[in-house]
């Protein structure tokens, strides 16, 4: 169970959808997890209609999928369509980076190290913070970026990938990066220099080695799924 919060009686869909996606997005749920929208709704302190409106949103907005009538799941994405979504934010993303280069506050610069350092000390111990954190990280530069297309853009792909972010940062937990040698750093280094083309290359570099990791896990575990399948039929 994820720590949604109650939400006020007014605009109850949208307060909704908002907290459902969030939680989507921060990976409080997993790939295949089952949301039942009564329970949904007792702890969002709400009735089921607005519950409801929310799920088929997000449904439409390819962050849940139903397979049955009243069985919603959160979907599991398959290499292929994480591959996509991944090309596509290398672009999104190197933009946005190239553009809070030139934009960024010293407050917003400011606020980008402290969530890399809590993000570092977070990375062994607590995979769930250390995906949250970096995905705060990751819209900080968006936000300074001043192009608010292009963060909802990208924050739409967020939905959809955020429940496997959370195994990435699982998976990744083991790794040691007191050293400064996390893909962030050369981040930061670029945003401090104001280099335009350093930050989208540093930003662009971290999504390849993030993505490469979590596209050939979701290989493997196609082939793993593939082989008990062919077992089963024979």
């Amino acid at each position: 169970m994820s720590n949604l919060k109650p939400v006020k009686k007014e605009n109850l869909s949208v307060r909704v959808y908002t907290e459902i996606r969030e939680a989507l997005i921060n990976g409080q749920y997993e790939p295949g997890e089952r949301l039942i929208i009564g329970e949904l709704a007792q702890e969002l302190g709400v009735s089921i209609t607005p519950v409801r409106e929310a799920i088929f949103r997000l449904i439409s907005e390819q962050g849940l999928e139903m397979q049955a009538a009243t069985a919603v799941y959160v979907p599991y994405v398959d290499s292929e369509k994480l591959r996509e979504i991944q090309q596509i934010r290398f672009h999104l993303e190197g933009m946005g980076a190239a553009e809070a280069a030139t934009k960024i506050t010293r407050a917003q610069l400011d606020r980008l190290v402290d969530l890399q350092e809590e993000f570092i000390a977070c990375t062994s111990s607590d995979p769930k913070r250390a995906s949250f954190l970096n995905r705060q990280f990751h819209f900080a530069i968006l936000e300074a970026s001043r192009m608010p297309i292009l963060r909802n853009t990208v924050e739409s792909f967020w939905v959809i990938t955020g429940p496997i972010l959370k195994i990435f940062h699982v998976k990744t937990a083991g790794l040691d990066y007191s050293g400064g040698q996390h893909r962030h750093e050369a981040v930061l280094d670029a945003l401090k220099a104001r280099d335009p083309k350093a930050a989208a290359k540093a930003i662009q570099a971290d999504l390849v080695w993030g993505g490469k990791i979590m596209i050939d896990w979701l290989v493997e575990k196609e082939k793993e799924q593939q082989a008990l399948a062919t077992a089963a039929h024979k």
